[in-house]
């Protein structure tokens, strides 16, 4: 189960940093996000011929960060996760116009980014203590 910490920390932003990976080496986009919450999947919307889309397809296995900068060093939040890339379910491309209904008049598909891993930092909780997520396979 995923700490409330880390859920609480995904649920206040709406922006990620997706990273892929391509013969000239890693190649990384912001894109705006829903939460589907009982697969703790990212949703996020994007054109099939964009070069992170493709990347992604072609190499599921992804890296995500989401950051709160801060000049106060105890003030700063992070989260860094290992996702799997997939099309969107069709009840996940609802949860994702619930929270961008304007986002169904531009161009793109709703794809998912599933945790697989997640490291979250929080320097109020203590500078050294992080915060930890490892699906768990099924048997």
């Amino acid at each position: 189960m995923m700490d409330l910490k880390i859920l609480d920390f995904i649920r206040q932003n709406h922006l990620l940093s997706l990273s892929t990976i391509d013969d000239d080496g890693v190649y990384v986009a912001n894109c705006y996000y829903a939460f589907d919450t009982e697969n703790l999947t990212f949703l996020i919307k994007s054109d099939k011929t964009s070069k992170h889309i493709q990347l992604a397809q072609k190499s599921p296995k992804i890296g995500i960060t989401i950051a709160k900068d801060h000049q106060n060093l105890s003030l700063l939040k992070g989260l860094q996760i290992k996702a799997l890339f997939k099309d969107a379910s069709l009840m996940q491309k609802e949860i994702y116009y619930s929270h961008f209904p304007y986002a169904k008049l531009i161009k793109g598909d709703i794809f998912a980014l599933e945790i697989q891993w997640a490291k979250y930092t929080d320097n109020k909780l203590l500078l050294n203590q992080k915060l930890f997520y490892q699906k768990i396979s099924p048997s």
